[in-house]
């Protein structure tokens, strides 16, 4: 209850690191009760322990992923930024785990608006040296597909995939998409694109 309410008066995130994942987890559920489901968010630790060579799972690292794009938002200029300041959960072990230097994280970012001129084939080649990968059709975080002039996308930091309309070089519209159906679900004026990979 004390850091749901210190956060009331802060303008910025305000991170609470626990020394157990499971400790952290209760936690990260307690705040969401005194604060509601937008505001708390979890940063999880990676499922292998440092010196085991196996892949993190997917979920650990589209939530990893979610956490620095919304802290990048408060530091783009232009980037929507998150209504009330995100209070951030995390057991210690996430933090220490080594991830993208904030300053590429920024620098590889990219906020596109509607009426704005680039070309797909930069756009594509952009999304590949940023960790995305090419799809039939995007399902899943981290995938983008090309259909003619007809760009779908799944940044890490989104809740859905976004389809990119253009017109030659133009950005004509930008509208997100349930994934399941492939219909349309809401007009986007800007999307920020953030790496996908750590």
């Amino acid at each position: 209850p004390l850091v749901a309410r210190v956060a009331q008066d802060l303008e910025r995130p305000i991170l609470l690191i626990s020394n157990r994942a499971d400790r952290a987890l209760a936690l990260f559920e307690e705040l969401q009760f005194w604060t509601g489901d937008t505001q708390a968010h979890y940063f999880p630790e990676p499922n292998p322990l440092f010196f085991e060579k196996s892949g993190w799972g997917e979920g650990t690292r589209r939530d990893r992923m979610q956490v620095l794009t919304m802290l990048a938002r408060t530091l783009v200029p232009g980037a929507p930024k998150p209504a009330p300041p995100p209070i951030l959960v995390a057991p210690v072990r996430a933090v220490m785990t080594r991830t993208i230097p904030r300053r590429e994280f920024l620098k590889y970012s990219r906020t596109l608006q509607i009426g704005q001129r680039v070309t797909p084939d930069e756009l594509t080649r952009n999304w590949v040296d940023i960790g995305y990968e090419y799809a039939n059709i995007v399902v899943q975080s981290g995938q983008f597909s090309r259909r003619g002039g007809i760009l779908d996308i799944w940044p890490s930091g989104e809740p859905r995939p976004v389809r990119i309309e253009f017109f030659g070089d133009e950005i004509d519209t930008m509208r997100s998409f349930d994934p399941a159906s492939q219909r349309r679900v809401d007009t986007v004026k800007a999307l920020m694109i953030t790496p996908a990979r750590e």
